[in-house]
């Protein structure tokens, strides 16, 4: 009689087990490996750069390995990012990641749209494997909100048959030497420089190294090496070295001019480089350091990774970008999309191009002069304040004037 009681409580045991199971799940709040989780993601890498096909290339290699997860990505324009965010804030209609542009973290910081990541990064204990400016830009207040991607500077591309027909032998490296050789280049329809001026953050990331060149830097907009600077970019445009349209162009824009052959130089970053050699292998390009007027330098770019206040799966999103950051992963798809490591690791690294392609290498060495636009929470009322300076300068206007007014407006907003 026992052993049938027994028998009876077992089958009456095991019967129960399953929904016992999956209450404690659902209490929980716990989801099973095989339930499919959809993580929204919001990024503004164009689908015909590189960079946006690195971004395919990872979510599907993360998909294929994780059949439980799908990525629901939306690409939004860079100029658009900031907006949408904003609004995407005071509807309650935010994604779990966002791919940010690395000025812009801390101000979103503030405005609360992401998450604090501390406890999971330092758990994580990876933190330390990043040049400290770059993971500078993802903190605020001695707390993690996101981490870096990847980092980029800006350098000078040139094309090598224009160069050799215009009997240029040699590089410029100082100002004059590259105001002198726009010239020379610049024939016909043809124009020796192409830069971008656009109003958006693309403007300010291309002038920045001009201003810091000379020695100035947003503390001094005012001063006379920041005129200088902004001179400079009003001369060559009108030399005719420099299409006065550079203020409608975006860096994408100025990449098409120089495929076209419709500028013999263009200021642009590391992510053009593979778009360069699939789409025009009939231009025989080079690169150099960006020449300067009293101290080398450019400016600091790249992109952090950053998971939103109210993510509906912020576990599942912070899996997926710790995955995104293995040494074997971010290194080849940072190849795909022409981007540089903001980890030491990676960098060190001699099997990638960074440490091999002749025309990434310069880059590599650029960053040695690159600067991060760390200038606080307030920084794109700033930028957006160099923007419109730029505009009226290439738009005629006096530079002291424009100079003068923009500095007034910035200065009480830096830090």
């Amino acid at each position: 009689m026992k052993s049938k009681i027994f028998l009876l409580l077992t089958v009456f045991c095991l019967l129960l087990l399953p929904a016992c199971s999956s209450g404690d799940k659902k209490s929980n709040g716990n989801e099973g490996s095989d339930k499919q989780v959809v993580i929204k993601v919001w990024d503004y890498l164009a689908p015909d750069a590189a960079s946006g096909k690195e971004q395919v290339e990872l979510i599907k290699k993360y998909e294929e390995e994780h059949p439980n997860i799908k990525f629901d990505r939306t690409y939004i324009p860079f100029a658009d990012l900031k907006t949408k965010l904003l609004q995407g804030v005071a509807g309650n209609e935010l994604p779990d990641i966002v791919v940010i542009d690395n000025p812009d973290h801390q101000s979103f910081i503030e405005a609360g749209v992401f998450a604090d990541l501390t406890q999971e990064i330092e758990d994580w204990g990876q933190a330390d494997q990043y040049f400290e400016g770059a993971m500078a830009s993802a903190m605020m207040d001695g707390k993690y909100y996101g981490i870096p991607n990847n980092s980029n500077a800006l350098a000078i591309y040139y094309n090598k048959d224009m160069f050799e027909e215009a009997g240029i032998t040699e590089l410029p490296n100082t100002w004059d030497e590259l105001k002198e050789v726009a010239r020379k280049l610049t024939k016909d329809d043809v124009k020796g420089f192409a830069m971008s001026g656009t109003k958006s953050e693309e403007a300010t990331f291309q002038f920045l190294p001009y201003l810091w060149q000379t020695g100035a830097d947003l503390d001094s907009f005012g001063s006379d090496n920041a005129k200088k600077a902004l001179s400079f970019i009003q001369d060559l445009v009108s030399e005719g070295s420099l299409s006065q349209n550079m203020v409608n162009w975006d860096q994408t824009d100025v990449l098409v001019q120089f495929q076209t052959k419709k500028a013999a130089m263009m200021e642009n970053g590391p992510w053009q480089i593979p778009r360069l050699k699939e789409e025009s292998p009939d231009i025989n390009f080079g690169v150099f350091t960006m020449p300067y007027d009293k101290q080398p330098a450019s400016v600091l770019g790249g992109e952090n990774w950053a998971i939103t206040a109210n993510a509906e799966h912020k576990k599942e999103a912070w899996d997926f970008i710790k995955w995104t950051q293995q040494p074997e992963i971010l290194g080849p798809m940072h190849e795909i999309g022409g981007r540089l490591p903001s980890r030491r690791d990676i960098a060190a690294d001699e099997q990638y191009n960074w440490a091999q392609d002749e025309h990434v290498k310069v880059f590599m060495e650029q960053l040695e002069s690159a600067k991060p636009r760390a200038y606080g929470s307030k920084y794109p009322e700033i930028s957006t304040n160099i923007q419109e300076a730029i505009q009226r300068a290439i738009a005629g206007e006096d530079v002291n004037t424009v100079m003068d007014n923009a500095a007034k407006k910035i200065e009480p907003l830096l830090p």
